[in-house]
């Protein structure tokens, strides 16, 4: 049984026109939830998505939904950003706000931290994903049980999705 081709780039154009309000909201905070280890906005991160997927350096596998793969591929391109260190707009077209954007997401994110200064599980979840501790490793650094890191983090995804609200 063969495995079905992912999806072409007219059909991802499509998907993209099609998403719904949810479905755009939902890609939205999750951009938002990555955009801070980067030295780009929420936006960019999505754009930088959706170029990936058109022009077929990320394939779209038909079976996937669109939260589903764009979550993947923004966390995907999220960690390269972060990896490399450095911008990528500089070497295309010497982007000189790179700089400025790159401080803008720091005080950002140091914004954020701030935000749980009652909450210091909270805080170091947040000060360790940031540093790259993701998944297993995160829950035995906060010393949660499963249950309550997994309360902690939709409490801390709240608080976060909150903030932005008011900030825009």
């Amino acid at each position: 049984m063969s495995e079905a081709p992912p999806l072409s780039r007219a059909e991802i154009d499509n998907a993209i026109k099609l998403l719904t309000a949810v479905e755009k909201t939902k890609i939205m905070k999750i951009a938002a939830q990555y955009a801070p280890m980067t030295p780009y906005g929420d936006k960019d991160l999505f754009q930088e998505a959706c170029l990936r997927a058109m022009d077929g350096r990320r394939k779209w596998p038909r079976a996937l939904l669109a939260t589903t793969f764009f979550w993947q591929v923004m966390r995907s391109i999220a960690w390269e950003w972060k990896r490399k260190g450095d911008d990528p707009l500089d070497e295309d077209i010497g982007d000189k706000g790179a700089g400025e954007r790159t401080l803008l997401n720091r005080i950002y994110a140091m914004e954020i931290i701030k935000a749980f200064d009652d909450d210091p599980i909270a805080q170091n979840i947040l000060v360790a994903r940031m540093k790259g501790a993701r998944g297993e490793e995160l829950r035995k650094l906060s010393g949660l049980s499963p249950k309550d890191y997994e309360s902690k983090i939709k409490n801390i995804r709240r608080r976060i999705e909150k903030l932005l609200a008011e900030k825009k």
